[in-house]
């Protein structure tokens, strides 16, 4: 099993990125600890609150669940899949 996040990327295209914990080794707590939040300021001066793992900066930080190996969402749609799956 593991902990399942999803992450958008610092900058301007929004590219987003899957991020994972292996359920053994992390509660769902200790592994959303792992995003550092920092604050920033924009290039227009505003201040803002982002989020550092593994050298890596994100504007957001969003946990989609935990979820066997097998059954990882890859992408918006599997997750949606599995959402709707779930709640049925």
């Amino acid at each position: 099993m593991r902990h399942v996040f999803r992450a958008t990327k610092l900058g301007w295209d929004k590219e987003r990125e899957g991020i994972w914990f292996n359920s053994d080794d992390y509660t769902k707590e200790e592994a959303l600890a792992e995003f550092k939040p920092y604050q920033g300021t924009t290039y227009n001066g505003y201040s803002y609150t982002g989020y550092e793992y593994d050298g890596q900066k994100y504007h957001d930080v969003t946990y989609l669940g935990e979820y066997d190996d097998e059954a990882m969402p890859k992408n918006d749609t599997e997750y949606l899949d599995a959402l709707l799956r779930k709640n049925k």
